[in-house]
């Protein structure tokens, strides 16, 4: 038997308790709410991304992804920094390059991210598959990542991942850019003064020189070399 608390949260996040925590109960929970979990398309060592079916008011389904990120099994670290900061950001950005998030849900020590599916999957991907791109095809799509990033950057946000990984491809040959986990503000709320981060981030393969250094950086400027790698990759 399990019980729903809600929680008001801001936009699309509920908060759900569960006594008895067993992942029958969350199923049920999540058919409730119109959503059913399918298979895995990605996995991590605390989180599972799966396509997911969504229930519409007219009994259409849509298909998203949902993120499934287990807080028993990962780090402190990311549990009290890097998750609350994920959570926060993402809310609130709309951008037509970056995933849009559906809704938010925590029940009892996992949270459930649905979002945008990339139907033709992640860019590392297609270029294993079908080698480089063509240069007006790179150009569109490096177009659109640079977009998303100058977005990003006037809210004064910066990824600290961007690689091939988190670059979603879609059915109309647009680009959306995924995967806020260690996504941060580079300004400071009250001072307004820019802040170096000091925390390694992201692949080593896309990571700037003083990164790998371990010296404080620039995040925006993590963000410009990790694009340059991208476009390197996709050509």
């Amino acid at each position: 038997v399990f019980t729903r608390k809600f929680t008001a949260m801001p936009l699309s996040f509920q908060k759900l308790t569960l006594s008895g925590m067993f992942s029958d109960n969350v199923t049920q929970v999540l058919q409730k709410l119109g959503y059913r979990l399918g298979k895995c398309i990605g996995e991590g060592s605390y989180c599972k991304v799966r396509v997911t079916e969504r229930l519409l008011p007219d009994n259409s389904l849509q298909k998203l992804a949902c993120k499934v990120i287990s807080r028993k099994k990962a780090s402190l670290d990311f549990v009290n920094k890097f998750l609350p900061r994920e959570l926060a950001l993402i809310k609130d950005l709309s951008h037509p390059n970056i995933v849009k998030i559906e809704k938010i849900l925590e029940i009892g020590d996992g949270v459930y991210i649905f979002m945008e599916l990339g139907e033709k999957g992640d860019l590392l991907d297609y270029v294993k598959n079908k080698g480089p791109l063509q240069e007006t095809r790179a150009q569109l799509y490096f177009s659109q990542l640079i977009s998303a990033v100058r977005y990003l950057h006037t809210q004064d946000i910066s990824h600290r991942d961007l690689k091939c990984e988190n670059v979603l491809i879609f059915s109309d040959n647009t680009v959306k850019l995924t995967d806020f986990g260690f996504a941060r503000k580079c300004i400071d709320a009250e001072s307004r003064k820019r802040i170096l981060s000091q925390t390694y981030c992201g692949s080593a393969a896309y990571a700037a020189p003083e990164i790998l250094q371990g010296i404080p950086y620039n995040p925006k400027m993590y963000d410009v070399w990790s694009l340059g790698c991208i476009l390197y990759i996709m050509l």
